[in-house]
């Protein structure tokens, strides 16, 4: 047999034409204009070199011919002699070559056909074009196989593989080779890979099984249709999934300690499998922690298990007290890995704070008791964390030392309200009595309950003592008409030495006879350069009598001897000049300033 590939372009360029015509006529129409009519193109899957045409004709068909075209014109004509009469007859039958196409004629992929015709009633058609295509291609057979149908964290990885193959169109069935081979899940996931020579592919996929009830999907291998091969895929392969039990246990080299204190996490990690606890080796770990004063995450710290799944010595950062917990990262094929606090993988450390004290000052009040104001708060290393909120203003106590070197003396507690603001701390202020009247003072905080001690700088504060000497008062027994003087000397004591004090005021204190109370003179005494006072007071009151000075800042208040006077009759004018003060309480030489 011979077929005949078209010489003649003018034939070619009827065919393109007729090809043209037929594509814009519908098939009915087309069917009606000739007594002669070509019903359809085929060839069976298995053997797509058998090419049929199906044809009918008023008479019994005499000849017929057969072109192949491809899109740039014919490429192959069958003869009427080599077709033969398949099924039908000659006025309506299918006409099938008697040897199938092969590729050394005819290249894989798809065409359309033609055909000249003619009848015993001489009836003709030419280049009638075939409804349909020709598909001279490989009609595939896809299959896959899985090198496990179960995973698990142990084993998280499938290899499909399997063949493409296909029958040739001579009907024989051979493996295809550079074939592109896609290979799909159920949940959308997709690989792929391409045959070998033989028509042979094999890839390894980490697939994802979740499907929202538990662990599985199924997957299937595919050939997408092309213009030389059909579309084809193997029958589905269905993957299941275990889920392991985890369990981690940490424990910390130290549980409470100073910030800044290096501190290490440590644990094993496990899973079970089939029954066995198998060690989490040489993966990775995740260290995760919980502020305990702003309940934020600090950042995951990653580490490795060694072969036999132990976490060593992991450092863990300045952080103030934090919840640690230890977890693998989430996986498909283990346990919820999450936690309450208090389980094995979690740990906390507490760490305690650093604190200081700021702004401070120390003076002496006038009746000798030093005061103290401050500010206590964290130290400047934590300063940069969150929420974190500074000691209350307890456990703070005053010290007092004669040199700034120690040794230090505790004076006694800081209490007493007015303190002062603090940005960012705790302000504190409070009143000690002192024995001593000049030195160095700190503030000491002993702690608290995640709160360091810490003692303050020291800070200087001195005051001078006082004293009103050769106190006098002539005459002391007088008529209510008389005068009386009263005199003598304010000091104060310098350098081990006592002094004259000038340029302050003293008060004058009267306790009429019968009264509970003292009262004080609206006149102040002032005194000279020397120290000395001098003052007379017309029309005195029986009583008692005494000279203070109200001291400052610098200077400690001072009282002088009482002493008694007696004045016979009334003494309202002197009385009118009396202001309340009570001194009644004072069994003492000390007395508060007044006015």
């Amino acid at each position: 047999m011979i077929r005949h590939r078209p010489r003649r372009v003018a034939a070619a360029l009827v065919l393109a034409a007729a090809a043209g015509v037929a594509a814009a006529v519908p098939a009915a129409a087309a069917a009606n204009s000739s007594p002669i009519v070509i019903d359809s193109v085929s060839s069976p899957p298995g053997e797509p070199g058998l090419l049929s045409i199906q044809a009918e004709a008023t008479s019994n068909i005499t000849t017929l011919t057969v072109y192949i075209d491809s899109a740039t014109g014919p490429v192959l004509s069958i003869p009427f002699y080599d077709l033969s009469l398949t099924s039908g007859s000659a006025q309506d039958g299918t006409w099938t070559v008697q040897t199938p196409i092969n590729t050394s004629e005819l290249s894989l992929g798809t065409y359309q056909v033609s055909v000249d015709a003619t009848d015993e009633a001489g009836d003709s058609v030419t280049a009638a074009i075939a409804p349909g295509s020709f598909f001279f291609g490989l009609y595939p057979s896809v299959t896959m196989a899985a090198s496990t149908t179960t995973l698990s964290y142990s084993e998280q990885s499938v290899t499909f593989a399997g063949q493409v193959q296909a029958d040739s169109p001579t009907g024989e069935l051979e493996g295809v080779p550079d074939q592109l081979v896609s290979i799909t899940d159920s949940d959308g996931g997709s690989w792929s890979a391409t045959t070998d020579q033989d028509g042979n592919y094999s890839v390894p996929v980490t697939p994802d099984l979740v499907n929202g009830t538990g662990l599985d999907a199924s997957f299937s291998a595919s050939v997408a249709a092309g213009p030389a091969i059909a579309q084809a895929s193997s029958p589905a392969v269905g993957l299941t999934g275990d889920v392991d039990p985890v369990q981690v246990s940490v424990s910390l080299s130290k549980t409470v300690v100073d910030f800044g204190t290096k501190v290490t996490l440590s644990g094993t990690a496990q899973y079970e499998a089939d029954g066995i606890w198998l060690p989490f080796a040489n993966s990775t770990v995740d260290i995760s922690g919980t502020d305990y004063y702003s309940g934020r995450s600090v950042a995951t710290i990653a580490a490795t298990t060694d072969g036999s799944g132990s976490i060593n010595d992991v450092v863990l950062p300045a952080q103030p007290t934090t919840t640690w917990t230890a977890n693998p990262p989430p996986s498909q094929f283990l346990t919820s890995s999450g936690s309450a606090v208090g389980l094995p993988n979690s740990a906390t450390l507490t760490v305690v704070l650093p604190t200081r004290t700021t702004r401070l000052h120390v003076a002496y009040n006038p009746v000798g008791r030093i005061t103290a104001s401050g500010c206590l708060d964290l130290g400047a290393a934590v300063s940069s964390f969150p929420d974190l909120t500074a000691p209350a203003d307890t456990n703070v106590s005053l010290q007092y030392s004669r040199t700034s070197r120690g040794p230090w003396r505790t004076l006694g507690p800081l209490s007493g309200g007015g303190a002062p603001k603090c940005s960012g701390g705790t302000g504190f202020t409070g009143t000690v009595g002192s024995e001593a009247l000049s030195g160095h003072y700190r503030v000491d905080f002993t702690g608290q309950l995640l709160y360091q001690r810490s003692v303050s700088v020291a800070d200087y504060a001195s005051t001078v003592a006082t004293r009103i000497t050769n106190f006098s008062i002539t005459p002391r027994t007088v008529t209510a008409h008389g005068v009386i003087r009263v005199s003598g000397q304010l000091q104060q004591k310098k350098a081990g030495r006592w002094k004259a004090l000038s340029g302050v005021r003293l008060t004058v204190y009267v306790k009429p006879a019968g009264s509970a109370n003292w009262y004080y003179t609206t006149k102040k005494l002032r005194v000279s350069s020397s120290g000395r006072f001098s003052y007379s007071y017309n029309h005195p009151v029986s009583g008692q009598w005494a000279v203070g000075y109200s001291g400052n800042s610098s200077h400690l208040e001072s009282l002088s001897r009482i002493l008694h006077v007696s004045a016979s009759g009334s003494s309202a004018s002197l009385r009118r000049g009396l202001t309340a003060h009570s001194l009644s309480a004072r069994a003492a030489r000390t007395v508060l300033a007044a006015g």
